[in-house]
C-alpha cells in the first residue's frame, strides 16, 4: 500500500529548509521514501536544494521545480519549501528529466518517454495498467502545450498526464526544473507510474468571460501581435480603463496575470492563457501557443467563484479515484489564483482539504497547469486548479 506525507519549511537558507522539509514528511511517513515531489521558491537554487534533498532522503526518487508560491495541507510559504514524499513500488514508476524546452519540445518529449515502453512492459507482469505521468516544464519556455503533446505520443492512448509549468516568484526571469540526475532552467522532468488503481484528477477554473469575443488576427508560437487588426495590449488598455484604471509600466503585468485571456471553441470558453510580458509593439507574450483566428476575450474571476471551482476539481479527482482511499495529494494551481485571492489563498487549501481530510497535501503556484485525462483531452490550462489524487 502506497503511503504519502507532506512537510514544508519558511527558512531562508536552502539548506536549513529543504533538510526541514523533508525531514518532517519522512517523520511522518515512518519509512524510506522512494518518490518525491519537491516545489521551492526561486530564492532557493535548485541545484542546492536536490542535493540536499537526496542526501536527507537516500535512494528517493524526486521530480523538482522552482514555483511562484508552494503550499502544504499546513498552509501556503513565500520564498519557502513544499514536498511531498511516497513509498510508490520502485518497480512501478521511472523519473526522466531533459533540456531544451524552449528550441526541441519534440526532442525534450522523447527523451522523458524514452524509458515508457520498458516500464509498461514490466507493469503489464505484474497486472499493472493503468498509468499517469507527472509532468513539470519550465514555465517561461512558451513551448508547454508542445511538450505535453509530444509525451502523449510516446506514452501511450488515454495517458493521464498532470503538472504544472515551473515559476520564479512572480518575476518572469528564469526558471528551474529537475531531477535527481538533472537540474536546470530550459528543462522538463517526468515521473510515469503504473498501478492497478487509477490515479485521481480533477480540473476547474470559476473564471467567466468580462469583454466581448474579439479575433485573433496575428499570431505566430506563443506571441499574439493583433487582437482586432490592434496591437493586442490595446485591447488589455480598453479594458482596463473600463475599470478605471490606465495601465503603466508598473502595473501592467499584474494586470495581465490578473485578467488571462479566454480562447473560446465552438463559442464556448475552453481554455485560458497567460499573458507574462508585452514586446515593443504591443505584442504578448504567452505562456503557451495561440492560433490565429481564434475566438477570444479577457477573463475575471471572483474569488468566491474560484474557490467553488477549486473544490469541484477536488471532488472531481475524489470520485476519480473509484473508491480507493487516498494517499495524498498534489495540487498544481495558477499564479494568477493566488494574485487574486491573496491572503484568502487559504480557502483554496481549505476547498481541497474538505473532500481529502486528514490526507497529506502539497503544491504550488504555476506559471501554466497540465491536466490531461478521460473525459478532458487538452492539455495545457492557465488560471485553473489541477487536483491529483494518489492512491493508497
Amino acid at each position: 500500500m502506497t503511503r504519502a506525507a507532506s512537510g514544508s519549511s519558511h527558512q531562508p537558507d536552502t539548506a536549513a529548509a529543504i533538510r526541514e522539509a523533508v525531514g518532517q514528511a519522512l517523520e511522518s511517513l515512518e519509512g524510506p521514501a522512494t518518490a518525491g515531489f519537491l516545489f521551492t521558491s526561486s530564492r532557493h537554487e535548485l541545484g542546492t536544494a536536490m542535493a540536499v534533498a537526496t542526501g536527507t532522503a537516500p535512494g528517493c526518487e524526486f521530480v523538482a521545480c522552482q514555483t511562484a508560491g508552494e503550499f502544504t495541507e499546513a498552509g501556503r510559504t513565500t520564498g519557502g519549501v513544499a514536498v511531498l514524499l511516497t513509498t510508490l513500488d520502485p518497480e512501478s514508476f521511472v523519473v526522466e528529466a531533459a533540456a531544451g524546452v524552449r528550441g526541441d519540445p519534440s526532442g525534450v518529449a522523447r527523451a522523458l518517454t524514452a524509458s515508457f515502453a520498458a516500464l509498461q512492459t514490466r507493469a503489464s507482469r505484474r497486472g499493472a495498467a493503468l498509468s499517469t505521468t507527472v509532468l513539470l516544464v519550465d514555465g517561461l519556455a512558451g513551448t508547454g502545450e508542445s511538450v505535453v503533446k509530444e509525451v502523449l505520443n510516446g506514452t501511450r492512448l488515454f495517458q493521464q498526464v498532470v503538472g504544472g509549468a515551473s515559476g520564479d516568484d512572480g518575476q518572469f526571469k528564469s526558471t528551474e526544473v529537475g531531477s535527481n540526475r538533472f537540474v536546470g532552467a530550459d528543462t522538463a522532468a517526468a515521473l510515469h507510474t503504473f498501478g492497478r488503481t487509477p490515479w485521481g484528477v480533477g480540473v476547474d477554473h470559476g473564471l467567466s468571460p468580462k469583454t466581448r469575443p474579439m479575433i485573433v488576427t496575428r499570431a505566430k508560437g506563443n506571441v499574439l501581435y493583433e487582437i482586432d487588426k490592434k496591437p493586442a495590449i490595446e485591447a488589455y488598455r480598453a479594458y482596463a480603463q473600463s475599470k478605471g484604471l490606465e495601465l503603466t509600466a508598473q502595473n501592467t503585468g499584474s494586470f495581465l496575470i490578473e485578467n488571462e485571456l479566454g480562447v473560446f471553441f465552438l463559442n464556448e470558453l475552453h481554455h485560458a492563457r497567460a499573458p507574462v510580458g508585452v514586446g515593443p509593439d504591443g505584442e504578448l507574450k504567452l505562456v503557451a501557443d495561440i492560433m490565429q483566428g481564434a475566438q477570444v476575450c479577457i477573463l475575471d474571476g471572483e474569488p468566491d467563484s474560484m474557490v467553488a471551482a477549486c473544490g469541484r476539481a477536488a471532488e472531481g479527482a475524489r470520485a476519480n479515484l473509484q473508491g480507493a482511499p487516498p494517499a495524498g495529494v498534489l495540487v498544481f494551481d495558477c499564479i494568477c489564483r493566488g494574485m487574486i485571492l491573496k491572503d484568502g489563498f487559504q480557502r483554496e487549501i481549505d476547498a481541497v482539504r474538505k473532500h481529502f481530510p486528514d490526507v497529506p497535501i502539497a503544491g504550488f503556484l504555476t506559471y501554466g497547469e497540465i491536466a490531461r485525462f478521460r473525459g478532458k483531452l487538452d492539455g495545457w490550462h492557465n488560471t485553473t486548479t489541477v487536483v491529483v489524487a494518489i492512491p493508497a
